[in-house]
């Protein structure tokens, strides 16, 4: 054989080899849609092997959270907790049980998951609202404790059989961290999830630049359009914003009820707190903490903080019936839209 024909011999071996060797470019997609009586809106990059099964693993996250945790499923592993069902819970059950054993003991109960009679009562949770009276309150007050509850051997048992639990105030925010987490493993670095208002980003955006997140203004009412003037810049972080001028409603008497029920008085938040945002690498513990600050209220949020200077955090609070003011945490850069 001569030595052309070797040659065109070596190089025709080659060439296959070199195009099995071309690595796929990541494109854009974009996944919306709603979940957990919300929406969610996830922007990533990754090559279309990659994202051959993401949709359908990521709807099996919702769908394992709901059938877990959520109190409008009729037969999800919380609701037959709250209903005194004998039933093994699972590692969804058990990580939010976790978390918010360990929100609660951090902010000295503040955030408790026991309120689930309340937040019922109050029509906040799967049941339509009542005319709640203090009596009532107090009545199921002796119920709420999250030192009253336990897991042992993967159920959970309670001191009262009347106490509910409520793992709203963490799902979403727990939810954008299975999602994150799901993402990481499969290689896919450049992301953003967002689960009802609570958002990790992870990497940078095509152009090479951070992901931002908007804060909403605070408004009167919740049917107006969302408004942002400020926004941060997220570097591989969650922020999380908590509020009680979007869920609320107006009373017989004419008052105000938020959705963030106070544990220790059983009462609707009624301080001059509208919003927080926390920022954090986990999305569950800044909504836990979120929550928590809503019920504190600023005064005792901001001697909270003093304790606990790696918490970033950003208050939006009124000041007379139309005038706003924030209050942001030192280590925190909030971007002002001029």
């Amino acid at each position: 054989m001569n030595s052309y024909l070797k040659s065109l011999i070596v190089s025709l071996c080659i060439i296959p080899f070199l195009f099995s060797c071309q690595k796929e470019n990541p494109d854009q997609f974009t996944l919306d849609g709603m979940v957990q009586g919300s929406y969610y809106h996830i922007v990533y990059y990754a090559t279309q092997t990659q994202n051959e099964s993401v949709k359908k693993d990521i709807d099996s996250i919702f769908s394992k959270v709901d059938n877990s945790i959520s109190l409008w499923v009729k037969g999800s592993l919380i609701n037959k907790v709250n209903n005194n069902i004998d039933v093994e819970v699972d590692s969804i059950f058990i990580d939010c049980y976790n978390h918010s054993h360990e929100v609660s003991e951090l902010t000295s109960g503040a955030f408790d998951c026991t309120v689930g009679g309340l937040v019922e009562v109050y029509g906040f949770a799967a049941k339509n609202r009542q005319k709640v009276t203090d009596k009532q309150v107090d009545s199921l007050l002796q119920y709420v404790g999250y030192k009253n509850i336990r897991l042992e051997n993967k159920r959970l048992i309670k001191k009262y059989k009347q106490t509910k639990l409520d793992f709203n105030a963490i799902a979403q925010g727990y939810t954008t961290d299975l999602v994150t987490n799901y993402f990481l493993k499969k290689g896919i670095k450049n992301f953003i999830v967002d689960v009802g208002g609570e958002v990790r980003a992870n990497g940078k955006k095509e152009n090479g630049k951070l992901w931002r997140c908007a804060i909403e203004q605070p408004s009167d009412s919740s049917d107006v359009e969302r408004k942002f003037n400020s926004y941060i810049e997220l570097d591989n972080n969650s922020v999380v914003t908590s509020g009680s001028y979007r869920k609320y409603y107006i009373d017989e008497q004419g008052e105000k009820k938020s959705h963030t029920i106070d544990p220790k008085t059983g009462k609707s938040v009624t301080h001059s707190l509208l919003s927080v945002s926390v920022i954090s690498s986990n999305a569950t513990i800044a909504d836990g903490l979120a929550t928590s600050f809503m019920v504190m209220g600023l005064e005792k949020s901001k001697a909270f903080l003093k304790l606990h200077p790696n918490i970033k955090a950003y208050f939006i609070y009124s000041e007379g019936k139309t005038k706003y003011k924030t209050y942001a945490t030192s280590n925190l850069n909030i971007i002002t839209l001029n």
